[in-house]
């Protein structure tokens, strides 16, 4: 796919597209308070189950599926 240099998305441009992420990150902290980030990671570790170290069993079915959906 040619680039692009309008528009949103990816356009095959890795630099830009990691300076855009940054930019994005960096806005977000600047703009959310530390409460913020620890209130999210915290919803993230609820709805997680875990690695596959804590739980085997989860570890053994996931591989038998063999990375298809």
């Amino acid at each position: 796919m040619p680039k692009q240099k309008n528009g949103r998305g990816w356009y095959g441009d890795s630099k830009r597209h990691a300076r855009a992420g940054r930019l994005g990150g960096l806005a977000t902290s600047a703009r959310q308070s530390q409460t913020f980030f620890s209130e999210i990671g915290r919803i993230g570790g609820k709805k997680s189950s875990g690695n596959f170290k804590n739980n085997p069993e989860r570890a053994r079915r996931l591989g038998k599926k063999g990375g298809l959906n």
